[in-house]
């Protein structure tokens, strides 16, 4: 039997969730659900049933195992249709990006800012591979 689910919440360890609710609402277009000073959930118009959740550092909401820790290691990966408009917009702003519009062989376009909590933020637009990179990672034969 399969578990049935209602929606998929993403919860990110800050500092200053409030703080960080900020950038994403201004740069990214999140809006807020809830919002106290130890806990934000923000959704985004164009995937109601996805919510990425701020929560403070070292909050008993966390449990007794991420109450301890920091937020390391975590990329939240943005699918957009125009990376390139988007950096522009996004540095205008006064953003700095810690990779620019950077096109991978694999079938991506994609550029990368780090968050106030520590967040890594991908804008992500999916291209046509290269042929020649496809062709290098066909099965050999053994």
């Amino acid at each position: 039997m399969r578990m049935s689910l209602t929606a998929l919440s993403i919860t990110v360890l800050s500092a200053d969730p409030v703080g960080s609710a900020q950038f994403y609402c201004r740069h990214f277009g999140f809006s807020p659900t809830a919002e106290l000073d130890w806990f934000v959930s923000l959704q985004h118009p164009a995937l109601p049933g996805l919510h990425l959740d701020l929560l403070r550092q070292g909050h008993p909401a966390a449990g007794p195992v991420l109450s301890r820790q920091q937020t390391t290691g975590v990329m939240l990966a943005l699918i957009v249709p125009d990376v390139e408009s988007d950096v522009r917009r996004l540095e205008e702003a006064g953003l700095n990006f810690v990779l620019p519009v950077t096109t991978e062989p694999w079938g991506q376009k994609r550029a990368q800012v780090q968050a106030p909590d520590g967040v890594t933020v991908e804008l992500l637009e999916f291209v046509a591979p290269d042929p020649e990179w496809l062709s290098q990672q066909a099965a050999s034969p053994t």
